[in-house]
């Protein structure tokens, strides 16, 4: 059995991160749920992952004695959105939840952005559980309490910080998980390796063919890897407010500006995520920050992973500029974006003007960062 647990600490609070194999099914009596006030609560998942998982999440509360009613959405980024959030709030009130009640979130990064923001909100903040079903929200999305909703102009621009009471990540859920989704995790862990580099690097190349093959231990050892890291970011600074929780969102500027040029719906997250990693390496490049032998190092781990980070042939680079700065992260003339100075040296540039950002797209172009 192979169980990591982990505990997020901030100031005012701390809470679990359980990682491992059969957690909902076999492993289940490993794991101790956070005390619950009310014996009650709601399930919110997607469609997809309700054919799969849902009765099998309800039976691994019920073994806690406590009892979830589902709630359902659509599966996509595009849904990630008002009129999903408010119809939450609705399904939320008629299924009689208290201010003692309770929400888990099961699914992806979609499900967890809306059911975290409908939780923070929802009577003033209702208690909230992560049960993770992608390899991005294992690594990613449900650590830190970031949640949010979609506008058609930006990408998370409403949100707020909520943690949760737990995260309970069971890397058996991942043998479901289609082609595309494990690819855009894949996208988030190569990110964490550009951050820390040295020992998760050496990990990624050792273990590089179980990871793709999809062995449940090494992806519970590199989930785990991946949490600490992002726990440890978070735990310095839970709301962005000295600029250390910022490191986390290498190649989100790009990321972002692609989904929004895409309207949520033609490219998974993770995936740009790739695309804006080597988008902003390419930046470093043109800055001067980091060297042609350290790009190439870079892109060695994209081809490690078979991730295409090339542009996106149908995507305007002017409406992508446009979309990048008049990213949240803008300030005055120029835009605030994480480069790097080489892998495990992140670090925030101020100065990222239109002109740099061209010259970097001209290189783009060129197939200096072709998949």
């Amino acid at each position: 059995m192979n169980i990591h647990k982990l505990s997020l600490q901030l100031a005012a609070e701390n809470y679990p991160i359980i990682i491992g194999t059969g957690l909902i099914g076999e492993a289940g009596g490993e794991v101790h749920l956070p005390h619950f006030r009310a014996k009650t609560g709601v399930l919110i998942t997607n469609e997809t992952v309700a054919g799969l998982y849902l009765e099998a999440a309800q039976e691994f509360f019920r073994r806690a004695e406590y009892d979830l009613q589902p709630i359902v959405i659509p599966d996509g980024e595009q849904y990630k959105n008002r009129e999903v959030l408010f119809s939450l709030y609705e399904q939320m009130f008629e299924a009689g939840l208290q201010r003692d009640s309770f929400v888990c979130a099961l699914g992806g990064g979609v499900v967890g952005d809306l059911a975290g923001f409908a939780a923070s909100t929802y009577m003033r903040g209702l208690d909230l559980v992560h049960l993770p079903t992608t390899l991005l929200a294992q690594v990613d999305s449900a650590i830190g309490g970031k949640n949010g909703i979609n506008l058609p102009v930006g990408k998370n621009l409403i949100g707020t910080f909520y943690q949760p009471r737990a995260v309970i990540s069971d890397v058996n859920l991942l043998a479901t998980l289609p082609d595309d989704e494990f690819f855009s995790g894949l996208g988030e862990v190569v990110k964490y390796a550009l951050i820390v580099g040295n020992d998760f690097v050496s990990f990624l190349e050792m273990n590089f063919r179980e990871i793709m093959e999809r062995v449940p231990k090494i992806l519970a050892n590199m989930v785990h890897y991946c949490c600490r890291i992002k726990a440890d970011f978070v735990a310095r600074d839970e709301k962005e407010q000295l600029g250390v929780r910022a490191i986390l969102n290498l190649g989100h500027t790009m990321a972002h500006a692609l989904e929004t040029v895409f309207a949520y719906q033609e490219m998974k997250h993770g995936l740009a995520v790739a695309k804006g990693l080597a988008f902003a390496a390419l930046v470093s490049l043109e800055a001067g920050t980091l060297s042609e032998n350290e790009f190439r190092q870079v892109m060695e781990l994209f081809r490690l992973f078979e991730l295409d980070v090339s542009p996106p042939p149908a995507v305007d680079d002017e409406q992508l500029l446009t979309v990048m700065m008049r990213d949240k992260k803008m300030t005055a003339e120029s835009l605030n974006m994480i480069l790097l100075r080489s892998i495990g040296q992140p670090f925030l540039y101020s100065k990222v003007s239109r002109e740099l950002l061209q010259a970097a797209f001209a290189k783009w172009r060129s197939g200096m960062a072709a998949g």
